[in-house]
């Protein structure tokens, strides 16, 4: 596997927690990364579906210390960004260009839209993370494969599986997917089944060849999200040697 380096973290050794912030300000972004960092985050995933302008992306990629992945979600991916998908790009786009350590964007982006970021990533020398996700249910195994296959075309960083896990019979999918997904990526990802019958996947598919997980700062956010502090005690007891 390539490792990634994220401004001083280096992706692809050990398993790496990534928080998530969904907050609607700068301020409230920052606070929430400086609580996931004490609780033991390696790196925050910055939600900016919310900040009201590009300016506010723009000074928040300056302010930020913390290695980061920029994420601008839609609703049909569990976002709230309702504006044009030129306009997310274009957001996205001031995220790179003020110097984020990492962008992430979905497989299943209009290619022009999709193959634009990642131009401007790469020129920039930003990481791109690649992501296929379906936020309504899991696909067998065959397909999932097949569209992660199809991402690993596009050369990304970092690549992202995410799907919705009905049942544990999902989930147990998302997990075999994970040990598959070691034998055709030679790049660091992660593989999550979202929801509440997903939840053992967080933690669970690290332990599978996974690099890196995505917690909740605190409790009461995503449905099936562990906090930063419940999935490091989680890997901590299945793990002691890496933890």
């Amino acid at each position: 596997m390539r490792p990634v380096r994220l401004g001083d973290l280096l992706i692809g050794e050990r398993p790496i927690l990534v928080a998530t912030s969904l907050a609607g300000s700068v301020d409230e972004i920052l606070i929430h990364a400086t609580r996931a960092l004490a609780a033991g985050a390696d790196c925050i995933e910055l939600r900016i579906d919310r900040l009201p302008t590009n300016d506010d992306v723009a000074e928040l990629i300056r302010r930020i210390e913390a290695p980061h992945v920029v994420a601008c979600r839609t609703p049909a991916f569990g976002g709230t960004f309702e504006r044009s998908e030129t306009e997310r790009i274009e957001r996205l786009e001031t995220a790179v260009e003020e110097g984020a350590t990492a962008i992430d964007i979905e497989s299943l982006t209009d290619p022009k839209l999709r193959d634009r970021l990642i131009d401007t990533a790469r020129a920039h020398g930003t990481p791109v993370l690649i992501g296929y996700e379906n936020m309504s249910k899991t696909p067998p195994t065959e397909e999932i494969v097949r569209n992660l296959k199809g991402v690993a075309e596009l050369e990304p960083d970092l690549v992202k599986l995410a799907v919705r896990a009905r049942s544990y019979d999902d989930l147990l999918v998302v997990l075999e997917t994970a040990l598959e997904m070691r034998t055709f990526l030679n790049v660091p990802f992660a593989a999550i089944a979202l929801g509440p019958y997903g939840a053992p996947s967080r933690p669970l598919a690290c332990l599978l060849g996974a690099s890196f997980t995505y917690c909740a700062i605190e409790g009461g956010g995503v449905p099936g999200q562990l906090t930063v502090t419940e999935t490091r005690e989680v890997m901590k007891t299945l793990s002691k040697e890496r933890w």
